[in-house]
């Protein structure tokens, strides 16, 4: 575990500013979704919100594995 740990987080400082556009992206999707289900106003957007969330968490998935396997030193 504590490697897998170690290889994430080497893989995360080579993220570009695109990465972490996306990483934000996915947090807010992630919050927005955890907040519909106490707010109403989110409710009816609730479909949007979660293909947001799982696209986002998707490529931060896949750009995180591509540098996982190709750091760039």
């Amino acid at each position: 575990m504590k490697n897998l740990i170690s290889r994430m987080l080497d893989a995360a400082r080579h993220f570009t500013g695109f990465d972490f556009v996306i990483f934000k992206i996915c947090l807010l999707s992630i919050g927005i979704l955890l907040g519909t289900y106490f707010a109403i106003f989110f409710q009816s957007w609730i479909v949007i919100v979660w293909i947001v969330a799982v696209l986002t968490i998707v490529i931060l998935w896949i750009i995180t594995l591509r540098n996982m396997r190709n750091p760039k030193h």
